[in-house]
């Protein structure tokens, strides 16, 4: 059984560049996942918010929120979202 189907949030941090980094976060049920700017893994509120995607479905395990996280990455980090 993958008990990390039954946690609330799951958090993915991405280092872009010695000056640019993010973390991902989706709360289950939320529909939405957070983008906030530098390390803020662990984190429930919304200091460094920089974006909100709606993704319209919960995550199943740590993999999804990376997978969302690159298709930000890639649409997005290196031009000015801080």
């Amino acid at each position: 059984m993958n008990d990390k189907k039954h946690l609330p949030m799951a958090w993915h941090f991405e280092r872009v560049s010695a000056r640019e980094s993010y973390t991902f976060r989706w709360g289950r049920g939320a529909g939405v996942i957070t983008v906030h700017r530098g390390d803020a893994r662990g984190s429930h509120g919304d200091d460094g918010l920089v974006d909100t995607v709606q993704v319209g479905t919960d995550w199943i395990d740590d993999q999804d929120v990376r997978v969302q996280a690159k298709k930000w990455i890639r649409a997005n980090a290196g031009r000015g979202v801080r």
